[in-house]
């Protein structure tokens, strides 16, 4: 009996020391924390491009046309959410949390690859841990949310195929970096990655080089065409990479072949749907030249930089120190000439991840959500190598390392524990939006103030609106319009372009759009208008409130960004 029964918990714990069963205990863990967060209150960007999935699901295509623009595949597949289970902040979350759940699949795939099975899976558990951490926003919906997954897939599928030499990977890796950058414009530093990957090979390995060469590299035949089969093999067969396509040029001309068909169709769709080409610069590119340029204008970057990091070091410390060990580490072993293949991507990921945080210099908290995916695989190769690295040292020096590795861990695990328990274990939905960060010390956010009044004031809207009705918000609050439920009474939806991160003169800003929504407003004749802004900057709307509607509702605000709100309705309603 006794043997069966030892029997028996042996089985079970060789059962649950399957990897299938740890990573399945890691995406529950993970779906857990941001469950934990399912009901905190979202805010304008979160609410923007859930409003512009909502109206594609429903058939009016509409793009960002307030700068700073955001690309169109987030709302596009957020649509296609909608289709199956219908708009609703609950499904915004869920449809985040799958992409998430997704992303740490995909973060064990690129770490088991590169460096074995427990570093993949202990990858996969910071990765999930440390994203849905509250100091980094990760338990919103934003555009970082469903970036994690592309943006990894594609640095996976470039690790193979530099691995393994099938050029197939590079076609994928190129496609799903394209599709990275447009669900976020940061997507692109992964060609930065790729290209300076590919520098890097050729530099360490010098060849006889010329003209020729680099462009024809086959010798044998010597006309162009003979035997083209072979040389396109890798397009008809699933052959490994030949001698005839073993050049860096070919490599390359398949990633950008496989990132311009992503690009091709999203252009296409928007095409048809009666937009240019221009439009679409200007939504995506273009006003987010002026958005950059603006921030270091009025931004210290290291300042801030510095700043931010007093509140991100408790939550994540321990990705900081793990990567910088794991960096230094692979610097050296790549000096030594022991490096592996995935190394140097890995590196240059981890580099062009935090670089490109410093374009902007504004250091938004959920920017840094980017970093999460390299900085985990790295941490926990540093976490895992080190305990190797010790068995080659005497009894002493091993069992020191061990154990000062081991305090280091637990001490920045409890940093971690003590700094997030609360938001995750204590704290309402209102309590999760008013008290966003630690550094406020018990004092409300004032943008969470905002976000919670305005969430209030679209489910009176909603329940005192016909679904057919429109409204119009003048001020920066596009998630009315998603939490309400009702169509913008104009495209422009969000007035952005006004803000001070974009302009330093807004009503030069406003005087190029205004004669627009007036008309829009004036067909639609919305049911009720929202004031944030000053009602006065806006002279042909002031008007046209002071002939056709009335207050309904007033609010000061104790905090700001904005300190009064108006609501105006109709008078033909009231009446």
């Amino acid at each position: 009996m006794k043997q069966s029964v030892t029997a028996g918990i042996l089985d079970l714990k060789r059962a649950m020391a399957k990897p299938s069963v740890i990573l399945v205990a890691v995406l529950a863990l993970t779906f857990y924390l941001r469950l934990l967060y399912f009901g905190q209150y979202i805010d304008g960007d979160v609410g923007r491009a859930g409003y512009l999935g909502w109206r594609m699901a429903e058939g009016e295509v509409l793009i960002d046309i307030e700068g700073p623009g955001k690309p169109p595949l987030y709302s596009m597949l957020y649509a296609v959410f909608i289709c199956l289970f219908g708009p609703s902040v609950m499904g915004l979350k869920m449809f985040g949390a799958v992409f998430v759940l997704m992303a740490v699949l995909a973060v064990y795939w690129v770490a088991n690859q590169a460096y074995g099975e427990k570093v993949g899976l202990l990858a996969a558990l910071l990765f999930g841990v440390f994203s849905s951490g509250p100091m980094v926003e990760g338990g919103t919906v934003n555009l970082e949310t469903v970036l994690h997954f592309p943006y990894i897939l594609a640095i996976g599928f470039f690790v193979k195929a530099s691995m393994s030499g099938r050029l197939r990977w590079y076609f994928l890796a190129g496609l799903c970096a394209a599709l990275a950058t447009l669900v976020k414009q940061v997507g692109g530093v992964l060609f930065f990655v790729f290209l300076c990957y590919g520098i890097q090979e050729r530099w360490r390995k010098p060849l006889s080089f010329s003209t020729k060469q680099w462009l024809y590299p086959v010798r044998k035949p010597r006309h162009l065409w003979r035997g083209w089969r072979k040389k396109c093999s890798f397009l008809i067969e699933d052959g490994v990479q030949s001698p005839a396509l073993s050049n860096g040029v070919y490599r390359y001309f398949l990633v950008g072949v496989g990132a311009l068909l992503p690009v091709i169709g999203v252009i296409s769709f928007y095409h048809f749907h009666g937009y240019t080409l221009n439009q679409l610069y200007d939504s995506m590119l273009g006003s987010n030249l002026s958005y950059i340029q603006r921030a270091h204008e009025f931004t210290s970057v290291l300042r801030y930089f510095s700043y931010n990091m007093q509140v991100f070091l408790p939550e994540n410390g321990l990705l900081w120190v793990g990567t910088v060990f794991a960096a230094v580490y692979l610097v050296w072993r790549t000096w030594r000439g022991k490096e592996q293949t995935a190394d140097r991507i890995l590196l240059w990921w981890a580099f062009w991840s935090f670089a490109v945080l410093w374009l902007t210099g504004t250091f938004y908290w959920h920017y840094f959500l980017q970093i999460i995916a390299p900085f985990s695989i790295l941490a926990a190769y540093g976490i895992v190598a080190t305990w190797k690295l010790a068995k080659l040292l005497s009894p002493l020096p091993r069992s020191l390392t061990r154990g000062g590795w081991t305090i280091l861990v637990v001490v920045m695990i409890m940093i971690f524990i003590k700094t997030d328990y609360k938001y995750f274990f204590f704290y309402t939905p209102v309590e999760q939006t008013l008290f966003q960060h630690n550094y406020l010390e018990g004092v409300p956010d004032g943008y969470g103030v905002y976000n919670v009044l305005l969430q209030r004031i679209a489910y009176y809207i909603r329940d005192n609106t016909d679904p057919t009705e429109t409204i119009y918000v003048w001020g920066i609050a596009p998630q009315i319009y998603f939490l309400a439920q009702r169509k913008a009474a104009t495209r422009y939806i969000s007035n952005s372009n006004m803000s001070f991160l974009v302009t330093n003169n807004s009503l030069k800003a406003l005087k190029a759009y205004a004669p627009t929504v007036m008309e829009e407003i004036g067909k639609s004749h919305p049911a009720y208008i929202v004031e944030i802004f000053g009602i006065e900057y806006f002279p042909e709307l002031q008007t046209f409130v002071r002939d056709q509607y009335m207050v309904e509702r007033s609010v000061e605000l104790p905090v700001g960004p904005y300190y009064k709100i108006h609501l105006y309705r109709r008078r033909h309603d009231i009446q």
